[in-house]
This record gives C-alpha cells, structure tokens and sequence, in this order.
C-alpha cells in the first residue's frame, strides 16, 4: 500500500480545497511522474492521507511499481493497467475541479465538467484508496470506474446536486423549520432553539422542549441536513442511519446541557465516525449525567417517537434516543450494551 507520509519528491500543487466541514484538504499534485489526489485530515482532526492516482506521465513499468513504494515516492501504475501505456501530458489546475462527498469524507475530481478521480468515504479499506477513470485494472489501490449504469455515477450526481441546493441561502432556513414543525407535533411548541455559533459546516440548533417538571427534550436540528460520515464502513444498514437525529430526555439539565448536545450533534463530522444505536458518549465531564448512551428504544423512557420524516425526497430520518447517564455506567454501556445500562441507571 502506498505509504503517503514517506513522500519524498516535491510535488507541484495543482489544486488544493478544505472541505466544507473544515476537517479534511483534497490536493492535486504533480511530481513529473504521475499525478495524484490526496484527501487528508487538517490539524488534529483523525483520520489518515488517502490517495488515488490519476495519471501517468511517464511510460509505465510492467510490473507494479513496488520500487517506487519502497523509496517513498507515488506509483506509476503498469502499463497494462491503463489507457495511455506511454504516458500521457499533465494536467492544469483550472481545468479541474473538486467536489466533496456530502459527508465530507470523500472527494471527487472532475476535469473538463467529468468525472476523472474519486476518493469515496468507504476508501482506504480492503487495498481500496479510490478509482480513476483512465485505470483500466486495479494496480496500487487504484480501481477502474464501475460500469456506467452504475449506483456509482448516481451518487456523483446526488453529490453535485447537495451542493447546489445547499449554495442557496433559504435553503437551511427551511429544513430547520420543517424539523422543528414536526418535533412540535409531538412534543409541543419549542422554548428555547440553541445555533452552534464555532462552526460553518454542518448548520446544527438544538431545539428545547418541555418534559418533566425539571426536565426537557433537547432534540438536533441539522444532523439529517447531510449524511452522516463512517455509516457505509461501519454497517451494513446504511440506508437507515445515513440521515439521523438524536433525541435527549434530560431529566436535570444544567447550563451547559445544549452545548454538550450540540457537541454529539457535531461530532460525526469531526471524528469521521458515526451515532446510533448501540453507541456511547463520553463528555470527559465528571459530575452529573453528562454522558450518553444510544438506543431505539423510546419505549424505554416513555419518551414519543418524533413522526416519520422524508428529507431530500429519499431519505427517511432515523431518531436516535440519546439517554444522559453517568460516567459510572460508561463500562456497562460498552460490555452489555447501552439498553441494559439505561436500565440499571434508571431503575427499569
């Protein structure tokens, strides 16, 4: 596998972009041999540099250009394992451009208005690093493009759509309405709406409902604006949880209780990781029930289910129920699942 951090030619950048969420740069670089796109975390954000080629520009080798790994440099692919064998020119920054995956986990190059490049959110698994439209057999963690009448090509499109209607400003103001309207419908008009003010990408509120004499439902608004990154590698399901919600019944909420929330609300798109059922929130706080366990069951709690919500004319909402307990019952969450420690907690 390519080793990106042994990188030892000095490429020349042909294109750089931070992602809309802050977290990752895609980059295009040309080191005289080949070229290549490169997805990487920014900062102390997690995650690890993927990379797929694109082209070369040199004659390729006949076989897999391990040497080439070995000293640190980027592979030439094969000469079999693509269309230009003798190479190809190089390209020009302003004729490409980048398109993120709305995870912002994944990034697509296009040169001319198509697809050449992609680095998928499920990359980096399996030898996988990404796809190329000129390799025409796998050869470096590069894969050729799946057949045209492919899902593949769809999600491509859906991503250049997300964007576009994202770019219009009424857009966010009108999901967050629609949400909040049909949280209403179940547990009454909201008192409080809390917008995360350090982030751009993703628009997240928490929404404060009634519900205890000394409680209340702090329900996200946004987490369902977007799919949710780390889903596709992490479960089979993915279509139920792609766009989620998280509902928390906090029976002693303290003052900073909607920006914890909101910090669960963010974090998916920080940590490149997903929030359901059968997950665990650790606040690193240590007084009070400021972590959190992850269920389906609202039966539990006797807390209602939000009604059935389509978003972008596909994608049903999942409700997560997002139940505080303390930093004592964290183990039991993670050993025997996070159904039993609401149990335990709470004395069901």
């Amino acid at each position: 596998m390519l080793q990106i951090s042994d990188r030892v030619a000095e490429p020349t950048l042909l294109l750089e972009e931070l992602s809309p969420y802050g977290t990752r740069a895609a980059t295009l670089e040309d080191d005289g041999r080949s070229i290549y796109l490169y997805l990487s975390p920014v900062d102390d954000y997690p995650g690890q540099t993927r990379a797929v080629w694109v082209r070369n520009l040199l004659p390729g080798p006949a076989e897999t250009d391990s040497a080439a790994m070995r000293e640190g440099r980027a592979p030439l692919l094969r000469s079999d394992a693509v269309n230009h064998p003798e190479g190809r020119d190089g390209l020009r920054g302003e004729d490409c451009d980048l398109v993120w995956f709305q995870e912002g986990s994944g990034v697509s190059l296009y040169f001319q208005g198509e697809p050449l490049a992609i680095l998928p959110p499920w990359s980096g698994a399996d030898g996988l690093q990404g796809y190329a439209r000129d390799c025409l057999i796998a050869d470096a963690g590069t894969l050729p493009f799946p057949p045209g009448d492919s899902s593949f090509f769809e999600r491509l499109e859906e991503n250049l759509r997300f964007w576009t209607e994202r770019s219009k400003p009424e857009h966010w103001a009108a999901y967050r309405d629609r949400l909040l309207a049909n949280y209403e419908t179940v547990y009454g008009k909201h008192r409080a709406y809390y917008a995360l003010q350090d982030r751009r990408y993703p628009p997240i509120g928490i929404a404060e409902f009634a519900y205890l004499e000394d409680g209340a439902i702090y329900a996200t608004v946004g987490m369902s604006y977007q799919h949710m990154p780390g889903v596709e590698r992490q479960t089979h399901d993915v279509e139920r949880y792609l766009r989620s919600e998280l509902i928390c019944p906090v029976r002693l909420p303290f003052s900073s209780t909607p920006g914890l929330v909101g910090r669960m609300a963010v974090y998916p798109w920080i940590g490149d990781t997903w929030i359901g059922p059968g997950h665990t929130f650790e606040s690193g706080m240590r007084s009070g029930e400021a972590d959190f366990a992850f269920t389906d069951d609202f039966d539990l709690l006797a807390v209602r289910r939000p009604a059935e919500l389509i978003v972008d004319e596909r994608y049903l909402v999942h409700w997560t129920l997002g139940v505080p307990i303390s930093s004592e019952y964290l183990a039991a969450a993670r050993t025997r699942g996070p159904d039993h420690a609401i149990r335990k907690y709470y004395g069901l």
